[in-house]
């Protein structure tokens, strides 16, 4: 009961991790009309988890096992960093990351939460994330599919604020699409981070062009 309660924490809206600032490349791909029905966006969702899975599932695991090992968080930190080449995402999962690193040791006073905000120069979210659910006890499967909800979320919620989806749509929509996490999560259970990549590259370079954007609402 405790773990699942400090999950419920960790994934719920108000824990400040700055989340909601980001659109993972929809606000782009919606101005430069790449959305136009909702099947566009259900296909775009789509390749958001399936990215989500073979590039951040990865590193997720990898922090998870090696929470409490700074040397190996700091390698891994490093890779995930030069890995993200489109500089958009790169700034969006270290700014989410060092935002979940912070709080986390300030609510969770433990010390190997605290060499996180310390100890890691990037700070890259799915780095940040498994390290966090590691150092809590939390399980692996739980986190992996925590991570995961949190992107479809993110991305949906994301939607509604475009006013792409209404809020009993996007809930519609966001049931039919979590079902396919578990599959994503299968399929790159055992990749490692040196193998991390990008399955869906056009998604990387529309969200590449967010801030040539003339205006705009999300932060990426």
């Amino acid at each position: 009961m405790e773990q699942t309660l400090l999950l419920l924490q960790l994934s719920d809206s108000a824990f400040p991790t700055g989340g909601f600032s980001h659109s993972l490349g929809l606000e782009s791909s919606v101005q430069h009309r790449q959305i136009l029905h909702t099947e566009d966006l259900k296909s775009f969702i789509t390749c958001a988890l399936e990215n989500a899975g073979s590039f951040n599932l990865p590193f997720v695991r990898e922090a998870y096992t090696f929470c409490s090992d700074l040397k190996t968080l700091q390698q891994l930190d490093r890779l995930c960093n030069v890995s993200t080449a489109n500089h958009i995402a790169n700034r969006a999962s270290s700014r989410q990351g060092r935002s979940m690193a912070d709080t986390a040791s300030k609510v969770f006073q433990a010390d190997d939460l605290h060499q996180l905000s310390s100890g890691l120069k990037h700070r890259h979210y799915p780095v940040v994330f498994g390290a966090v659910c590691g150092c809590l006890g939390l399980p692996l499967e739980l986190t992996r599919a925590s991570f995961m909800s949190g992107v479809a979320r993110t991305t949906v919620a994301s939607a509604v604020r475009l006013d792409k989806l209404g809020p009993v749509e996007a809930q519609k929509t966001l049931a039919v699409l979590q079902k396919l996490i578990p599959d994503i999560i299968a399929r790159n259970q055992s990749r490692s981070a040196e193998d991390a990549c990008i399955t869906f590259p056009v998604m990387d370079v529309l969200q590449n062009c967010h801030d040539k954007l003339f205006c705009k609402l999300f932060y990426s």
